[in-house]
């Protein structure tokens, strides 16, 4: 039975009943309030999501408390022996809905309306990230059983509801159960993963983020300490903004050149199967889409173009200013000397990049220059996480992506967004990490947020590839003698 050839079965299956029985189902977790932040609707959003797991035929369904919203988690287990070990990552948390006036629908109403160019789309809070696309891969192993008559899979569904506030829970939901989690093949995150071209995408790796704040009050160098003070100060004191601007500065040339020393000690050695997806990457990129729909920008920076643009994107490290305030910023005048500066930067890290030891050059570059009276406050700091593209779920994921019919897919081998997959990259658990899946959606974390009908439809077709090249890549394993 494991050998059949059920994936067309499955798609025909998908067809007829993804409108009538799938896509309420969707709306209906979607219409969900779940904001981590506020706790507006977790506890219920939580319970929607364990029932489902339980309907699905999960065991071992339940809620772990850890830090601020539950961990949802239930085993479906494999009717047949050396099933693939999936660990299926989700998320049912989502971001305010506010400003509530720039809403042309109900933020939680799981709107259907025309989205021009797009055509028919789900409109609602959490369609695309993440809850829609939490449903979608439900919707697909349940069309899987039904046809099949049986389960092919392993799955350990972990599903958290607070990835936008740092994913604290799963941290140490991976701590209490690594032993058992290590023993799974891969992680998989379904996604919305189509450009503005329709083009699928596959991601791999992830950025690390080194997030801190920065602040300068007047000290030793002068400046008044605990109050602003009139602007003809400006005479005889020192600015905290002018000595944050300089600090600032100091880290970077004209160029655009990161001049801290030690900054690019760990760049990563790229491998061959690195440099092969890369060269996919680079052979796929539209930079006129990118630089147009995307960045709203005229050029790349350094005069970069196409393959130097992608290339750099995804293998070079960043130190952004992402703000700076001090001081009078409102109406008309005010002559002020700020007694105090502040900034907030992100770097993104290449793994194997630490977030300590980037933080250990800023802090000796800082004291270096004479900058030393900069308080640093890291907000956050987590790795970035890498996967061998040969293994079995990276496999899966191109042959199902090359598999969707469309034209010029890629892989990002290192995504230079960040999340929480080194949580289960990392050891002790080592499970590669792997995110794709069909569907075109937009205006995340923004009011009408939207995702495509057919976008979802597709997805659970996807996410039936992805299992269905998981089997048959493990069996080929297997008889080759390489599997477990």
């Amino acid at each position: 039975m494991q050998n059949r050839d059920w994936l067309k079965d499955v798609y025909q299956y998908i067809d007829e009943h993804f409108r009538n029985e799938h896509l309420p189902r969707i709306i209906d977790l979607v219409k969900q309030p779940s904001v981590c932040g506020t706790g507006e609707g977790i506890e219920e959003c939580s319970d929607m999501v364990a029932r489902m797991l339980e309907d699905l035929g999960c065991t071992d369904v339940h809620k772990e408390y850890y830090v601020y919203s539950p961990v949802v988690s239930g085993k479906l287990k494999a009717d047949v022996p050396n099933a693939p070990r999936i660990i299926m990552y989700g998320m049912y948390d989502v971001q305010p809905p506010e400003p509530l006036e720039e809403w042309t629908v109900p933020p939680y109403g799981g709107t259907i309306k025309d989205v021009p160019p797009y055509g028919e789309c789900v409109v609602s809070r959490g369609i695309t990230n993440s809850k829609g696309v939490l449903v979608t891969f439900l919707n697909t192993v349940a069309s899987i059983r039904s046809v099949l008559g049986y389960n092919p899979f392993e799955l350990w569904f972990v599903v958290e509801g607070e990835e936008e506030m740092g994913s604290e829970s799963v941290r140490e939901f991976c701590k209490v159960h690594a032993d058992e989690l290590a023993a799974y093949d891969v992680t998989f995150l379904n996604g919305a993963r189509q450009d503005e071209k329709n083009t699928p995408f596959c991601i791999f790796g992830n950025k690390g983020i080194l997030y801190l704040e920065l602040e300068v009050t007047g000290g030793t160098f002068g400046g008044p300490q605990t109050v602003d003070v009139h602007g003809m100060n400006a005479a005889w004191l020192s600015s905290p903004v002018w000595y944050l601007v300089h600090a600032l500065a100091s880290m970077r040339d004209k160029d655009d050149n990161i001049v801290i020393e030690g900054f690019y000690d760990d760049l990563p050695v790229l491998t061959e199967s690195d440099e092969a997806l890369t060269r996919r990457m680079e052979e796929t990129f539209d930079e006129k889409m990118y630089l147009d729909e995307r960045l709203h920008a005229q050029k790349f920076m350094k005069g970069w173009r196409g393959a130097e643009a992608i290339r750099n994107f995804m293998w070079t490290p960043t130190l952004n200013i992402d703000g700076i305030w001090a001081g009078y910023t409102g109406p008309a005048t005010k002559t002020v000397l700020p007694h105090k500066a502040n900034a907030k930067l992100d770097v993104r890290l290449v793994p194997p990049m630490k977030a300590e030891t980037v933080l250990a050059a800023i802090q000796r570059h800082l004291e270096k220059y004479g900058f030393d009276e900069v308080k640093i406050t890291v907000q956050q700091g987590t790795p970035g996480s890498r996967v061998d593209t040969g293994c079995l779920g990276a496999r899966a994921a191109i042959k199902a992506m090359d598999a969707s019919g469309y034209e010029g897919t890629y892989a990002w081998p290192v995504f230079p967004g960040s999340g929480p997959a080194y949580m289960f990259t990392q050891p002790p658990i080592c499970a590669p990490y792997v995110s794709y899946g069909l569907g075109l959606g937009g205006r995340i974390h923004a009011p009408d947020e939207w995702m495509t009908v057919q976008g979802l439809h597709d997805n659970e077709k996807s996410c039936a590839a992805f299992l269905y090249y998981m089997q048959r890549l493990s069996e080929e394993e297997r008889q080759s003698g390489n599997g477990r």
